[in-house]
């Protein structure tokens, strides 16, 4: 058979997704279920003086009313990292708008919104603060004063600065001494804005007792924390807990942590009833997990002919109101300063990162946790020191672009920045008013544990289990080609079972840019087992005393050959333990960084400010392309984002409240903002039995960088925060002068 590996493989979940056959967390129909409404916090920080039911209780059709006090252990907090700071509900202190206070269950969802509205709460406000340097800074508001109490909580932090949620600093070489070295020194500070991840299904959950166990259906990616989180919030064993497979319509990062459930579990216990919530996109918005807004501030000592000698910076991210839900304790999903160097060989650097605690939502994973932010002001400081410099930007970049990476011999980050200066025309004519501008990025290829489970059937199919969430980027279908690939059959003989979290030990998370690489080793390492553990039967029915694989079956030594499908007729029967095999591995991140280039190319209307996107070009090294149509929509699906973030999104706060309401007041990019796109891929050296790199996340990290440079490009006006709107070109344009918001530190 011809390898499916790089042929066009239409999705497994495909059917479902196009018919409406696919059942999501709404789509869960479950007997005498209550509908439950969240009461959430008007004010950004507030302690709870009392909380009044009866109004709402008295509401035919409502069951109960759920505070902090029925909760099993109202002080508890959740956390999906080392840190746990995060309320189940809040028992005495709201911290920001859209907290949640109390759960209403009623017989129908317009019972328990109407007597979500009852809930009588007094509230004592307290100081509020919402801009993360302000809360830096002594005298602030403290948003957690009893963190030290907080399980795994760095104590040794909070006593610098207040409100600090992490930080980390990285340091090397001898930063006075390469600043001594150069020529110029140039400085800058950079913003970034809180956006939303657009996902199209908003965050719903159920939750079912039955015989003593939780049954838990979430739009979650990551099922089995999940399972593990509910479990240590509610105080049971985790084997209790189990999260149902179901599809889901998108997360981008946003649906990896959720407190939700474990509330819902209380509502089930108290009423005897199943549970049931859908957030509407007004809460989605206004109480998830955003990507963080980032500020910035970068110091670059260069010589003349460009060699950076030394960079010295910090960033840093607003959390929010918690922490517990993101990447990192100890700084920002990414370890932001590590990423302020960019992708660039820097011998002196001094870089902090700190994560603060504010009054507003709290931030959490999305695509490249706190890569574009760190990217942006990265590579619009290479743009400022260029424009200083009187030097060509990419000509500033390939000087001192990584070229000795230890980990990867065949380093490509001086190729794909190569190939994206020849795909946009780098040194061509351009009209009036254009622009071109060019970014670099690099992520890691991240290991995990994962498990598979591989069933030779006596038809000759394979039956293989994944708990991977179907959340969008063809993960199902990366197992279901590689158990095809490995087997050496079609892959309709596959026969892939969607599992819960019963299913399997564990499974990577599908997050991280981890997926690719984690499931196609462990599909792989389940089907050696099966074929070392068929190859004596294989030998047997050949008449010999060994048989060697040689897909799709075994040959003997002197050249006679069965095939699977032969062996599993003549030899099998149902339960037959010699045909399955299950397997639990943990993967190192290894390989080093990927690499990822883009150029853009603008043009900016002086006298309205309005910038078209006339085209964008997208080079990355790839590894092995296992599927080129997923791969194809990762990479636009990335840059359409990245487009978001440079020119229209914004989820703007204002003293604690959001500025949108829904979606349809929030910019995300239509048809008419995308462009025509240049996509090559640079093949490269990658990880595991298939050769593969990550391709889901390291695309959007240069996209708003890219955009950035090519309006300074057009325009002469210096970018300095995102988006980057009309109002700002003009305000550059008539100033005559960098166009920018000084940042008070």
């Amino acid at each position: 058979m011809e390898s499916i590996i790089g042929i066009p493989t239409p999705r497994v979940e495909g059917w479902g997704r196009v018919t409406g056959s696919a059942k999501f967390t709404a789509d869960v129909s479950l007997e005498g279920a209550l509908w439950a409404k969240v009461v959430r916090s008007p004010i950004p920080h507030g302690r709870i003086m009392s909380i009044d039911t009866s109004a709402a209780l008295a509401v035919p059709g409502v069951h109960a009313v759920v505070t902090a006090k029925d909760l099993p252990d109202p002080k508890r907090r959740m956390g999906r990292s080392r840190l746990k700071d995060v309320p189940i509900l809040c028992d005495e202190v709201v911290r920001f708008i859209g907290d949640r206070v109390a759960v209403v269950a009623a017989d129908t969802k317009e019972a328990a919104e109407e007597a979500a509205l009852l809930v009588q709460v007094d509230y004592e406000e307290l100081p509020a603060v919402f801009d993360p340097l302000e809360a830096m800074e002594p005298g602030a508001p403290l948003v957690h004063p009893d963190i030290q109490s907080y399980v795994g909580f760095d104590s040794k932090v909070q006593a610098v600065r207040p409100n600090v949620g992490g930080s980390l600093t990285v340091a090397q070489g001898d930063v006075e001494a390469g600043f001594r070295e150069a020529d110029l020194v140039v400085e800058g500070r950079y913003s970034t804005q809180q956006v939303h991840h657009g996902y199209l299904e908003p965050n719903a959950f159920a939750v079912q007792i039955d015989d003593g166990r939780i049954h838990v259906w979430a739009s979650n990616k990551v099922p089995f924390n999940l399972k593990n989180e509910i479990a240590a919030a509610i105080g049971v064993d985790p084997d209790l807990v189990v999260c149902e497979a179901v599809s889901e319509g998108g997360d981008f990062g946003g649906k990896a942590g959720q407190a939700d459930p474990a509330v819902l579990y209380t509502v089930a216990k108290l009423t005897g009833r199943p549970v049931k919530q859908v957030l509407t996109y007004p809460e989605d918005l206004a109480a998830t997990s955003p990507r963080h807004p980032a500020q910035v501030w970068l110091k670059t000592g260069v010589k003349r002919d460009g060699t950076i000698t030394a960079q010295e910076g910090w960033i840093v991210y607003n959390s929010g109101a918690y922490a517990g839900f993101k990447v990192s304790p100890r700084a920002m999903p990414g370890e932001g300063a590590e990423l302020l160097k960019g992708c660039y060989e820097i011998p002196n650097v001094r870089l902090e990162s700190y994560a603060i605690y504010t009054n507003q939502v709290p931030g959490g994973y999305m695509r490249a946790p706190g890569q574009p932010q760190a990217y942006f002001a990265v590579e619009s400081h290479m743009n400022l020191i260029a424009r200083k410099l009187g030097m060509d930007p990419y000509e500033l970049r390939a000087r001192n672009v990584i070229r000795h990476e230890t980990l990867r011999p065949d380093v490509v980050a001086p190729t794909v920045l190569e190939y994206a200066r020849q795909a946009i025309g780098w040194e061509s004519p351009k009209p009036p008013n254009v622009g071109r501008g060019i970014a670099i990025g690099g992520r890691y290829t991240s290991g995990g544990e994962g498990s598979s489970d591989i069933t030779i059937n006596p038809d000759g199919t394979v039956t293989v289990i994944s708990a991977i969430t179907d959340n969008g980027p063809g993960g199902l279908t990366t197992v279901a080609q590689t158990a095809a690939n490995f087997f050496g059959i079609p892959i309709d003989r596959i026969r892939l079972i969607h599992g819960n979290t019963d299913s399997l030990p564990v499974d990577a998370a599908s997050a991280g840019s981890r997926v690719t690489n984690v499931v196609t080793r462990c599909v792989t390492a389940a089907g050696e087992q099966v074929i070392e553990q068929l190859a004596p039967l294989a030998a047997f029915l050949l008449g010999t005393e060994t048989a060697t694989w040689e897909k799709p079956g075994w040959r003997s030594p002197d050249g006679r050959f069965v095939s699977l499908g032969e062996l599993a007729a003549e030899a099998l029967k149902p339960g037959d333990e010699r045909a399955h095999a299950r397997v639990t591995l943990n993967f190192p991140n290894e390989g080093g960084l990927g690499y990822c280039a883009q150029a853009a190319e603008v043009e900016v209307d002086p006298e309205t400010g309005e910038i078209k996107l006339r085209r964008m070009v997208s080079v990355q090294d790839v590894g092995t392309v296992l599927n080129p149509l997923s791969h194809r929509s990762q990479v636009q699906g990335s840059v359409v984002q990245g487009i978001g973030f440079a020119l229209t999104e914004d989820l703007a706060v204002e003293d604690g409240r959001l500025g949108a309401a829904h979606l349809g007041e929030y910019k995300l990019p239509v048809m008419a903002d995308v462009p025509e796109l240049t996509v090559v891929d640079v093949p490269s050296s990658g990880v595991g039995p298939l050769n593969v790199r990550s391709i889901g996340e390291i695309v959007i990290i240069p996209t708003a960088a890219a955009i950035a440079g090519a309006v300074m490009d057009a325009t002469g006006i210096e970018i300095h925060r995102l988006p980057i709107t009309a109002e700002q070109v003009l305000e550059g344009i008539d100033e005559g002068k960098p166009g920018r918001r000084e940042l008070l530190i």
